[in-house]
C-alpha cells in the first residue's frame, strides 16, 4: 500500500524529530492500537534483511523515522533507501528520505535528488515542496525559495504555513508591502494557530519596513 499522505504534516513532524528530541511517530490519522501493531512486528534488522516483504513498508518507514530521531542516521537511510528502491513512486519516503540525507549526511545533492523524486512521483507533494523550499532559503537563495512557497501556496491553499515562509521571504528581499497582505490574510483566515501568530509577528517588521 503506497504511504502517500498528502499533508506538510508530515514533513513538519519529520523535522522536529530529525532536529530536535526523539519520539515515537506514528502516521497521521492512525490510533494508538495501529501504531502498536506497526512496532510490534518491524525492528531495524528486520527492515534491513533481504527477505523483508513489500507489505512492510509502513512499518519499517516508522522504524527509520525513529532510528533518524535517535540521530541514527546511518541505519535510518540505509533502511529509508531500501523503500524508496520498492516504492519510488512513494513520495513520503522520498521526502523522508531528502530530510535524513540532509540533516544527518549533509548530503545536499542526495537530499535535492529525492525531494525532486518525491515531486516527480507526486507533483505538488506539499511536504517536498516545504523542504525545498527551507533548503534554499537557508543557503541564502531567497529567489528559489520563494519560488517553492509560492507554489505551495497556489496548490495549496489551506496550508497557512506556504504562505507565512512566503512572506518571510519577500521581507527578507525587502518587499514588505508584498509580504503584508498575505499576512493579514492568514491572520485572518486562520486565528488561533501558530500560523497566525507567526503572521502578526511578522507583520511588525512590515511597518518598520515602509518608508
Amino acid at each position: 500500500m503506497s504511504l502517500v499522505i498528502r499533508s506538510v504534516g508530515a514533513f513538519a513532524i519529520l523535522q522536529g524529530v530529525l532536529l530536535a528530541a526523539p519520539a515515537v511517530l506514528s502516521s497521521p490519522g492512525k490510533g494508538p492500537s495501529a501504531a502498536k501493531a506497526v512496532h510490534a512486528v518491524a525492528t531495524p534488522e528486520g527492515c534491513l534483511a533481504p527477505a523483508a516483504e513489500p507489505s512492510d513498508v509502513e512499518a519499517c518507514h516508522h522504524v527509520a523515522l525513529e532510528l533518524a530521531g535517535q540521530r541514527d542516521f546511518d541505519r535510518a537511510i540505509a533502511i529509508e533507501s531500501t523503500l524508496f528502491e520498492r516504492q519510488p513512486a512513494n513520495a513520503e519516503v522520498a521526502t523522508a528520505l531528502a530530510q535524513m540525507q540532509e540533516t544527518g549526511r549533509k548530503d545536499v545533492v542526495q537530499a535535492l535528488k529525492m525531494y525532486h523524486e518525491a515531486l516527480y512521483a507526486s507533483p505538488g507533494y506539499p511536504a517536498a515542496l516545504l523542504g525545498l523550499g527551507i533548503h534554499w532559503k537557508g543557503r541564502g537563495e531567497s529567489r528559489i525559495a520563494e519560488r517553492y512557497f509560492a507554489r505551495g501556496a497556489k496548490e495549496n491553499p489551506e496550508q497557512p504555513i506556504f504562505q507565512v515562509r512566503l512572506a518571510e521571504v519577500l521581507i527578507d528581499a525587502g518587499q514588505g508591502q508584498e509580504a503584508a497582505p498575505i499576512l493579514q490574510a492568514v491572520a485572518e483566515r486562520f486565528p488561533g494557530t501558530g500560523e497566525a501568530d507567526d503572521a502578526r509577528r511578522l507583520m511588525s517588521r512590515t511597518s518598520l519596513a515602509r518608508p
